[in-house]
Parts: structure tokens; C-alpha cells; sequence
């Protein structure tokens, strides 16, 4: 019973057998440092079901029925785990202070070995209670689900013996990183992080040993380790249909952050209008110099309504970008622009943090690139897909808690909305050279009046920056949104 692709999507619980035809090769190593009756007790639960050892590590007095050594902190007892786990597939490397209820105790053992036997899962271990201590991908989400993680931290950490190694104890002894390490591997092996959100520990804050001299061994550490950082390969996908004026602006500035651009061009507007020649020839001089890598061309498909076909268009550049070996990709149009920096920093965050989707603020320009529309959204300030894996899908009006379009919610629980200083989308939807292009072609035109469109096309021709409010399409503000002079803005402050 393979683990599904769709964990932590479906937020249900999955069923997991009693028995099993193959038995889970596991050792279980619980590492002690003066917690003497928790690690017996976690022996007596162990036991009976897997090989089980306690590595005793300075205790005083000793733990009985363990290995008993001078105090070789935590390091020092990740590598003797590794050499008596180097003829076991699993190794269950468990903290002596976690603390366990009787009946998350039996469903721990029922998972541990499911997990044991799944070909694509790297490491595994339970939830923490929120009143523990844990890096946040740990807590327990309330999914009662198996849920895929970036990382973990090694209160608690199961982990396929391919995947170990041995700590340099010159350089960290304390052996901070090791659990971060071993799900880096496993990332990078293709096997995925797993979190149990069906079982439940607690993992109490304690004492422990200095922050900042762990941390400091820790950073020798890894500099040593070839393969620490992350590498992911990242993808950007852009719709053009008009407005191809903005795309060279738009490439060069984020280009060296991207390692494949394909253009989803379409030819023909979602009422059947064609494409501008102006437009067609400006794309296709981004293939010619360079830019861009391919163009796909969108065919429309007349019997699905408009936005629909959007939600279509944008899984075609999901699907390209996975097939070019792109971990993350974005899906944008041709008037979003990123700034270099901003775009640089939050695609560091996704590559440390490996998180699953990503979503950013944007701020809507009009006319030109120093009047802003005031939020023009409904009840809550609305954001747009970054950087998101390119194994997940859009969904035309799934729901999402993330305020968004319905054509751009990215199918994932574990979404992450990108703070504004972090990134920001400048939006230029309304700085257009020709603004009738954008107006006749626009896929919801149906639902406004040919009196809305006039009227907004002589609000943007008439437009000064003298103009307190403009039209654009909003029928819950009756088509008005104020605008603001961001130079006055920035003057001010």
C-alpha cells in the first residue's frame, strides 16, 4: 500500500493495514542523557515489536539496560547509532524526553511499520503537541493524514539507513543539523518527508545545551557537506495573448533566476478575436535572442467557459516545466513584473524551506508606473502564485484560504503567502501602450455593459494623474477605484 501522491491534499484518513505479508526491518535507538525512566519506558514499548537498544550517554547514575558511555553528546551517539544500524533498512532514532500516551503509543507502532514498507518515503516520525518543542513543520496539523514536510527535527526521527552517515565530532559534537541533513538526502533521492499527524508525542522544552555553540558547530559542520544546500531547478511560464509589450522588461530582470521560460502563447482571444501582429512578433523575438526556450501555442477550447480554459492553460505550463526536470515553476501573464532582488530573496526562502506552494501580494498600476489602483479586490487584499512544485495543479474555483482569482488556486493545504516586504508583484495590466486591445479582448467583457468598456477606455485616454478616481471593472465599487500617487507616498515617509 504505497503511499499516495495526493498526501496532505486530501485531508483524509488513510487506512492502514493490520498485518502485513513482509515484516519492516527497523532498529530502534533510543539516545539517553538523564532521563533514565522514559527511556525504559520507551524500550518496554518498543521491544517487543523491533530490535531496541538505549545508548546511554553520561547519565548519572547510568540507565540500566543500555550501552553506557562517558558523555558524548548527541554527535557521539548518532554515529554509534549508524554502526549498529548498518545491517537494518530503518533506523528509529528516538530522544530519550519525548513523552508518549499508551494509545498514540499502538498506533505508532501500526504506522512505523506501514512506513517501513513504502518505496518513496525517506524519513518519517510523529507530530508534536503544540504545547512541545519542534521546528514548525513538526506540530500536528489536525489532519489525522500521513502529511509531506520539507524537514524535521530528530526528537523523534525514523529514516532509511541509505541516507546516514557519520557526524565529524572535531567539528559538532552536539550534532545539531543531523536531522535537517538526513531530509536534505532524502530530497535529494527523490523520497519524501513524512510527518504523521495521526500520532501525537510531546516534545517538552527543556534545558539543553548553548543555542549559539551548537549553532556555531553546526555551520563547521556543514560546511564541509557538499551536497547541504538545496538545489532546485525553477521554471516560469507566461500567458500571452496581448500585451507582449512588457515581456523583454519583464525577462531581463529576473532571467539568471530562472533555468527554463516557455511562452504559453495563444493566438486567439477566448471570444476569437486574433492575436495583434505586433504582439506575434514581439514573442517570437524572445525565442530568437534567447530569452525564452519554447513557445506552446494554447488552442482554445470553445465549449468550456473562459476562465476554465485559463485554469487549462496554466496546468500546460505546470505540466512543461515538470517535464523539463523544474522542482518549482510560476505561472504568470505577460504585464507581472519582480524585482530582482525581491524575486532572488523568496526564491531562497522556498529553497531552504522546500515549502509546497508559494503565494505573493501584488500592487496594481494604472497608466503608468507611479499611480497605483487603491485594492480593488472584495473583502481582503488578493495574491497570485509564485513559486509553487511543479507536481501540484490548478483548480478553477477550488477552495483556498488565501484570498486569489479562481483561475490561479494552486492545488495544495500547505500554501504559504510570501509577506510584502519579502516580494511583491507589480502589476501592469492597466500601462499599456493601447489600452482598447486589453479591453476588447477581455475574457469577462459578458458581464459588464458596452457603456462600462467606453467609459473606461476614455478614463485611461483622459487620464492626467490629476484624477481622484478612474473606471475599471468592478461591479461591486460600480466600476470606481480610487488612485494614488506612490511618489507622494514615499515622499511623505
Amino acid at each position: 500500500m504505497p503511499i499516495p501522491t495526493d498526501i496532505a491534499k486530501t485531508g483524509a484518513p488513510q487506512t492502514v493495514p493490520n498485518t502485513t505479508t513482509e515484516l519492516p526491518d527497523i532498529l530502534v535507538v533510543i539516545v539517553n542523557h538523564n532521563y533514565n525512566p522514559n527511556a525504559l519506558r520507551w524500550k518496554s514499548l518498543m521491544s517487543p515489536h523491533f530490535p531496541t537498544v538505549i545508548l546511554d550517554s553520561g547519565s548519572n547514575p547510568p540507565c540500566p539496560s543500555a550501552t553506557n558511555y562517558d558523555n558524548i553528546y548527541y554527535g557521539g551517539l548518532f554515529n554509534e547509532a549508524m554502526g549498529l544500524a548498518k545491517n537494518h533498512k530503518w533506523i528509529c532514532l528516538i530522544t530519550s524526553d519525548v513523552q508518549i500516551n499508551d494509545s498514540n503509543s499502538a498506533k505508532l507502532i501500526e504506522r512505523m511499520s506501514h512506513i517501513a514498507l513504502q518505496p518513496n518515503v525517506g524519513t518519517y516520525q510523529p507530530s508534536c503537541d503544540k504545547n512541545g518543542r519542534s521546528h514548525p513543520p513538526g506540530y500536528n496539523a489536525g489532519t489525522g493524514n500521513y502529511r509531506e514536510v520539507p524537514f524535521m527535527e530528530g526528537w523523534f526521527q525514523m529514516f532509511r539507513t541509505e541516507l546516514g552517515f557519520t557526524v565529524d565530532l572535531e567539528l559538532n559534537r552536539l550534532g545539531w543539523g543531523t536531522d535537517l541533513y538526513l531530509c536534505k538526502r532524502a530530497h535529494n533521492r527523490g523520497m519524501r518527508n513524512i510527518v504523521d499527524d495521526a500520532v501525537v508525542v510531546l516534545h517538552p522544552h527543556g534545558e539543553g545545551y548553548s543555542f549559539d555553540e551548537a549553532k556555531a558547530q553546526m555551520a563547521k559542520w556543514v560546511a564541509t557537506l557538499p551536497d547541504w544546500e538545496n538545489k532546485i531547478k525553477t521554471g516560469m511560464a507566461i500567458n500571452i495573448f496581448e500585451g507582449a509589450e512588457h515581456v523583454r522588461e519583464i525577462l531581463l530582470e529576473v532571467r539568471d533566476l530562472v533555468d527554463v521560460v516557455v511562452i504559453l502563447l495563444q493566438r486567439e482571444s477566448y471570444t476569437g478575436i486574433p492575436i495583434d501582429m505586433e504582439d506575434l512578433r514581439l514573442v517570437l523575438e524572445l525565442r530568437e535572442c534567447g530569452l525564452v526556450n519554447e513557445i506552446i501555442e494554447f488552442q482554445r477550447i470553445p465549449y468550456l467557459p473562459s476562465r476554465e480554459q485559463e485554469t487549462v492553460k496554466r496546468n500546460q505550463g505546470m505540466a512543461y516545466m515538470q517535464s523539463k526536470g523544474c522542482d518549482y515553476g510560476i505561472v504568470m501573464d505577460s504585464d507581472e513584473y519582480y524585482e530582482h532582488d525581491q524575486f532572488l530573496a523568496a526564491k531562497e526562502f522556498v529553497r531552504q524551506n522546500l515549502v509546497e506552494a508559494t503565494y505573493c501580494y501584488y500592487i496594481n498600476y494604472y497608466k503608468d508606473r507611479w499611480h497605483v489602483l487603491e485594492d480593488d479586490c472584495y473583502e481582503a487584499t488578493r495574491g497570485v502564485p509564485f513559486l509553487c512544485k511543479t507536481s501540484l495543479r490548478f483548480l478553477h474555483e477550488m477552495p483556498i484560504s488565501i484570498p486569489t482569482d479562481a483561475t490561479r488556486r494552486i492545488q495544495s493545504k500547505q500554501a504559504t503567502l510570501l509577506p510584502k516586504e519579502m516580494i511583491t508583484m507589480h502589476h501592469w495590466s492597466w500601462v499599456r501602450n493601447d489600452v482598447a486591445k486589453k479591453i476588447n479582448a477581455w475574457s469577462s467583457r459578458a458581464w459588464f455593459s458596452d457603456a462600462d468598456f467606453n467609459e473606461m477606455r476614455a478614463d485611461w485616454e483622459n487620464y492626467d494623474g490629476t484624477q481622484d478616481t478612474v473606471t475599471v471593472p468592478h461591479k461591486l465599487k460600480k466600476n470606481k477605484i480610487r488612485v494614488t500617487d506612490i511618489r507622494q507616498i514615499v515622499k511623505n515617509t
